[in-house]
């Protein structure tokens, strides 16, 4: 995932992902968003009900989508809170030494989702890694999170298609 304040400039600017996209309800059940992610890619929930997505490009570079429901968060400061403490949480298992976290920002898709993000960067094993996460409410106190974590070079091969899917969240009406 792109650095923030560059993925806000590119969700101003972004352009739909074409005719080679596919389009993916989430959660499974009771769907609260659309998201749409280049036909390459592979989704598929995971055991817990997270959505996994991975790039075609066999660079491994992947995120996830994971709701926040059982977290029992009702406010944006409980959201900004989570973020940093997951971010610094990712880096321990990751094993990064002198994570970096940037300042949150907060910013508004062309379909008019309000997004919370953050990046942190730090070595493990002598590569530079960036975690990137980024948290939307499709629906009044109904938040998830996108988060990613990947070497500094994956990530920026990356920076384009994330800025579309990003920018493809679609809040969905109870009856769709």
């Amino acid at each position: 995932m792109k650095p923030l304040p560059i993925l806000a400039a590119s969700l101003l600017i972004a352009t739909s992902l074409g005719v080679d996209a596919k389009t993916i309800k989430f959660p499974e059940k009771e769907p609260a968003f659309s998201i749409t992610i280049p036909d390459d890619w592979t989704a598929k929930p995971d055991k817990d009900g997270n959505l996994d997505c991975e790039a075609g490009d066999g660079s491994k570079f992947s995120f996830s989508i994971i709701s926040t429901e059982e977290m029992n968060m009702s406010t944006e400061e409980e959201l900004k809170t989570y973020l940093s403490t997951l971010a610094k949480t990712m880096g321990d298992g990751a094993e990064i030494k002198d994570l970096k976290t940037g300042e949150m920002k907060e910013m508004t898709t062309g379909k008019g989702v309000k997004l919370f993000g953050l990046n942190a960067k730090g070595p493990t094993s002598g590569v530079e890694m960036v975690i990137s996460l980024a948290a939307f409410a499709p629906k009044k106190d109904t938040y998830f999170i996108i988060m990613a974590a990947a070497e500094a070079s994956v990530d920026k091969a990356h920076d384009k298609a994330m800025g579309e899917i990003i920018n493809s969240i679609t809040p969905l009406k109870d009856d769709e």
